[in-house]
């Protein structure tokens, strides 16, 4: 067992979706100050596969905020880890993020960039050609 399984209980009973704490706060959860390199560092807070970080990502949330200076976390459901948590607990497939579909405005503008830029590489030809064809005369390209 895990000596931040009291954070992992606490927020697996958590209602909300998110929940703002004091770093005072945790370490009364907890029962123990945190250690130095979660005042200190970012990174103790990042992923990785350390006991405090599965504290927080085994019953489906994640640090959406953090302010070392104020000493405060904010933490947040997973969304996706939830639903795959769910999923597994009930025997189903975990479910997949579904595809990405572009809008109908993307699907005007897409085209439009691709005619406008053909017109413009069309244009610096003509014009490259045009110069080309009046230095042979003789004449100034303008």
């Amino acid at each position: 067992m895990s000596k931040y399984k009291p954070l992992s209980d606490r927020l697996s009973q958590h209602a909300a979706d998110r929940w703002s704490a004091s770093f005072a706060e945790l370490e009364e959860v907890l029962g123990f100050p945190l250690p130095k390199s979660a005042r200190e560092q970012n990174a103790w807070w990042r992923g990785g596969e350390k006991p405090h970080h599965s504290a927080w990502t085994e019953p489906g949330w994640r640090v959406l905020d953090l302010d070392r200076e104020a000493e405060t976390v904010v933490f947040g459901r997973d969304q996706d880890a939830t639903a795959a948590s769910a999923a597994s607990a009930a025997g189903l497939p975990a479910p997949t993020a579904p595809e990405a579909k572009p809008t109908q405005a993307a699907k005007r503008v897409l085209p439009a960039a691709v005619v406008g830029g053909a017109a413009a590489l069309l244009a610096g030809g003509v014009a490259v050609l045009a110069g080309f064809l009046a230095r042979r005369k003789g004449e100034p390209w303008r």
